[in-house]
């Protein structure tokens, strides 16, 4: 439930000192934002899911920074200081050797400020040695600004951390399976993760994401400590996002995913819409268990306006995705063959002319069907390394003749037209195949294809022991799923419908010009979706790092640079799934007191705003010249799960199950540096 207006301007500036996990400094925060920038205002849900990551980013740096100091020093006191706040001008320095001039500085992730790194010119050039560490291997350009600015760095593997929020209550999460009609189900352990938690600020548009980005440097700079998040608000391209990692556990009925997607060049605007990608993909994966295989087709043909797509398939965005595709697909044809574009200009050169000068080729058909996707599976585990698409092209008759005026067939002779269509069939394909399995406009066409290999093998897995999809499987019901509101595939075939009628460019000779109309029939089908398997020394040869990566990347976004450690533009990876139980007793060193400051508690310091506010018991507004609000217009705390700082998620617990198994330096001052 969002505050009011009337209730945040009562909210008393003293709720700035309150610790960052609190619901006052959330409700403060939120107030002082609406009074900035009224272009670059975030919704209350926009702005409380962005303050719960950030809020998590700090807990998960300092048990970060914590452990990474406790790998590199032994625990002892001498020399070294933690946290020194002076030899950077207010920054804080992870730990500080004053008797040999050294620092060192720990950071989540793999990026660095510009204002850290010109600190570390001033004080290498002052005589410091100063040394920076990662949790995840930084770009080529990263790395050589650290050279540059004087200092050494390392790379110091996080292993695990602490699970981020479950989705906002009142939604089901992505991936997570409804409840089956007619069934009562058992209350579901909450499902989230990294990539759920990111998507969700990741923005709506190009402007709403630099709001995003602008807000959270502002909440980041607030903190006290200002860990840079390991991958900043739009350092992930939401349009590469592809799901590639599936675990399916019978006993337990857990599903874990993962994602890659490519990391956004340094210094770029930020990418945007990662809720609606992630949204497709988890349609599209129980779109493709719910129906039958035979259903995954569609089919833009001008003599069967009767067979577009399968009704039920129609009402899924898997669906859409595949029509819209079918469409582009004759498009990308069209714009290739435009003589004014190289590929256009050579096509037509390279064809044998007819009696009058004519170009011409014969009808044909043109689909997209799946290749074998390159994938390893372990155990209860599916890796899809790559899942490449194919373009088919043939002669195929049309009965409809395209545009007006004589045809093809009644200018050329047919021999010229079958040379002229292979010239065109060996020149276009290639082209058009590269661009369905790498340009932007088949994004998703690629995303839910992913999804469609995923469920084929959850599919047969569940065939032999069946998993948390089980209900699901062959079901028939897509209700939970359904197209965005206003889609109809017969505007798809009517647009089609007209491109065939317009003229799509002209091509002058020596004896004339004529127009071209698009004249190619086809669709995609996906019925199956075969898989290559890799070999398990392969997989450890040329994926390395990566069954850690998407372990980790449940709970953060990760970097894998598997192929190229030094590339600039490296992959990102971000999970999500069945998050593990809060630790009851998590039993840190040492576990601090609750002091009842916390969203939910009842202990001392909890007092909501307007408790004692003058009135009846019977829930009456206090006198409007009260400073603080009436917990009457508070938001809903139940909805604070969403921001990561709920009850069920308390910092201490954060700390303790950041790095697991890793000793943490808790309330020591000083460290000793290690002997080499």
């Amino acid at each position: 439930m969002e505050p009011t207006r009337e209730y945040l301007d009562r909210v008393p500036d003293e709720w700035a000192a309150e610790p960052m996990d609190s619901t006052k400094r959330l409700e403060w925060s939120y107030k002082t934002h609406l009074a900035g920038n009224p272009d670059a205002r975030l919704s209350w849900d926009q702005w409380k899911g962005l303050y719960g990551r950030v809020n998590d980013d700090q807990s998960r740096g300092l048990a970060y920074e914590r452990t990474a100091l406790s790998t590199l020093f032994p625990l002892d006191t001498a020399d070294w200081l933690c946290r020194d706040t002076r030899l950077q001008n207010g920054q804080t320095t992870s730990a500080v050797n004053n008797r040999t001039r050294q620092f060192i500085n720990v950071s989540p992730g793999n990026t660095i400020s510009t204002a850290r790194l010109n600190s570390y010119k001033d004080l290498t050039t002052a005589g410091y040695k100063a040394h920076h560490v990662f949790s995840t291997t930084p770009s080529a350009t990263t790395a050589q600004q650290v050279r540059a600015s004087g200092a050494t760095y390392s790379v110091t593997r996080a292993s695990g951390s602490n699970p981020p929020p479950p989705p906002p209550s009142g939604g089901r999460a992505p991936f997570n399976p409804p409840c089956p009609a007619g069934r009562a189900c058992a209350p579901a352990r909450p499902t989230g993760g990294a990539v759920n938690s990111l998507a969700r600020t990741s923005g709506t548009s190009a402007s709403n994401a630099v709001n995003l980005r602008t807000a959270g440097n502002q909440l980041m700079n607030s903190s006290p400590r200002q860990f840079r998040p390991p991958f900043p608000l739009g350092g992930i391209d939401w349009t590469s996002l592809e799901l590639r990692y599936v675990s399916d556990d019978p006993s337990t009925q857990e599903f874990d995913y993962a994602f890659s997607a490519a990391e956004m060049p340094e210094g770029a605007d930020p990418s945007f819409g990662g809720e609606a990608t992630l949204n497709l993909s988890s349609d599209a994966l129980f779109t493709w268990l719910a129906l039958e295989r035979d259903q995954f087709w569609v089919n833009l043909n001008p003599d069967q306006p009767d067979t577009i797509i399968d009704e039920q398939f129609a009402t899924t965005e898997a669906g859409r995705v595949l029509l819209e595709s079918d469409f582009q697909l004759k498009s990308t044809l069209y714009d290739n063959l435009n003589p004014e574009t190289e590929s256009g200009r050579e096509f037509f050169e390279s064809l044998e002319r007819g009696p009058n000068g004519e170009l011409c080729w014969g009808s044909h058909r043109m689909w997209i069907e799946p290749l074998p996707a390159s994938a390893r599976e372990d155990g209860d585990q599916l890796y899809i390394l790559d899942s490449p698409l194919n373009v088919q092209m043939e002669p195929f008759e049309v009965s409809t003749p395209p545009g007006s005026g004589p045809t093809c067939e009644e200018l050329v002779p047919e021999d010229v037209m079958d040379r002229n269509l292979q010239r065109l069939i060996d020149s276009m394909v290639p082209l058009i195949e590269e661009a369905v399995n790498t340009a932007p406009e088949y994004a998703d066409l690629r995303r839910v294809y992913t999804a469609r290999i995923a469920a084929e093998w959850l599919r047969q897995r569940d065939a032999v022991r069946p998993g948390a999809f089980h209900d699901i499987i062959d079901s028939g019901d897509v209700s939970h799923w359904p197209v965005r509101e206003g889609w109809d595939p017969q505007d798809v075939y009517d647009e089609f419908i007209e491109a065939t009628k317009t003229v799509q460019f002209r091509y002058e000779y020596e004896h004339g010009g004529m127009d071209y109309y698009m004249d190619v029939t086809g669709g995609i089908a996906f019925p199956d979706a075969p898989r290559d398997p890799m070999p398990a020394a392969q997989f450890e040869r040329e994926h390395p790092t990566l069954p850690a990566t998407v372990q980790d990347a449940k709970f953060e976004a990760r970097s894998d640079r598997d192929v190229d450690p030094e590339a600039d533009a490296g992959t990102a990876w971000l999970g999500g799934g069945t998050l593990p139980e809060p630790d009851p007793d998590p039993d840190p060193e040492p576990t601090p007191t609750p002091t009842g400051d916390g969203p939910g508690d009842d202990g001392p310091g909890t007092d909501r705003p307007g408790d004692d506010a003058p009135g009846d018991g019977s829930g009456d507004r206090p006198d409007t010249n009260d400073p603080t609000p009436d917990a009457a217009d508070r938001p809903d705390d139940g909805e604070l799960a969403a921001t990561g700082f709920s009850g069920g998620w308390p910092i201490w617990a954060a700390l303790a199950l950041v790095l697991a198994g890793a000793a943490l330096i808790v309330l020591r001052s000083r460290l000793h540096a290690r002997q080499q």
